[in-house]
């Protein structure tokens, strides 16, 4: 078993690598994963952080967060098989020190 951190500049520009991996196609409804027994992913989308800075509101204190570049999402390889991870290698990132979402 295997995870990949995956960020792309676009929706369409994850979607497309992943399709070219064999991991994702598309149909009617939209894209779907092509084997549940081989590939598990976790769309995110945009991610955000904070920036340092806190703005109150009513009383209350919150941090004030800006968008992470990029197109998220995280793939759990269960059977590498035929599976050949160079074909994410324009995607693929390094292991975030605080992942916004990860494997339980």
């Amino acid at each position: 078993m295997s995870d990949y951190y995956l960020r792309a500049t676009t929706a369409a520009a994850l979607y497309s690598a992943l399709e070219a991996a064999g991991v994702v196609t598309k149909g009617e409804g939209g894209w779907h994963v092509t084997d549940g027994h081989r590939y598990a992913l976790d769309v995110i989308g945009a991610v955000y952080k904070p920036t340092g800075e806190v703005i109150e509101e009513d009383g209350v204190a919150a941090p004030v967060m800006k968008a992470v570049p990029g197109f998220h999402a995280n793939l759990r390889v269960i059977n590498a098989s035929n599976f050949d991870a160079n074909m994410l290698n324009e995607i693929a990132i390094n292991v975030p020190t605080n992942p916004a979402r990860g494997w339980a």
